[in-house]
């Protein structure tokens, strides 16, 4: 998602730029559950997974909706303002800050690799313990951390109202389900190799 985050065309609308952010952090959930639906094998995530494939499909269509609105809009605010510095700050954050396992372990998926713990070079080391649910529990984790963050930003920088109420949810699902798959990771400890 980094990679793709930073190729997305920057916008002097800070929301704009926010909706594209959290679209495409939230296309790379759907990818990830895809995979642990089709691979996995804990009830608990397959239908945690089910629910954020359900849930993120709806938001999306909702981003995408108010991206249509948003770049029918003029600019509402110059690009280089503190405020928009600030926020630029905040979502290098959140993009950045996505783990290089993640971008794997949606690389694989999206080209139809089934082994998680094929590694092509030492550095990647980290690219899965060869369990896929394990995987996916931890993934998410990281992802949805991501995906706060942003929401954060909006919520302290963004200026539209329905994509203020989108970060809030976000903040509220993902922190609950960051939760859930926690507790997942808690009760199901990594078998020692």
């Amino acid at each position: 998602m980094a990679q793709r985050s930073r190729a997305l065309p920057l916008t002097d609308n800070l929301d704009l730029y926010f909706a594209l952010l959290l679209r495409e952090n939230h296309r790379a959930a759907v990818a990830m559950s895809a995979l642990e639906l089709n691979k996995g094998q804990d009830p608990a995530l397959r239908a945690e997974a089910e629910n954020l494939n359900h849930d993120h499909q709806q938001l999306i269509l909702s981003l995408d909706s108010a991206i249509m609105s948003l770049r029918a809009l003029p600019p509402s605010f110059p690009e280089h303002t503190m405020q928009s510095e600030r926020f630029s700050r905040l979502l290098d954050a959140a993009t950045s800050g996505l783990h290089p396992a993640a971008h794997r372990f949606i690389a694989r998926l999206k080209s139809g690799s089934d082994s998680l713990h094929a590694r092509s070079s030492p550095k990647q080391a980290d690219a899965g313990t060869g369990s896929v649910d394990r995987d996916f529990a931890a993934l998410l984790i990281t992802h949805h951390q991501n995906s706060i963050t942003l929401a954060r930003a909006e919520l302290e920088l963004g200026r539209d109202e329905h994509l203020q109420q989108i970060a809030y949810l976000v903040l509220q699902d993902q922190q609950r389900e960051i939760d859930q798959v926690q507790a997942w990771l808690n009760q199901h400890p990594e078998k020692v190799k």
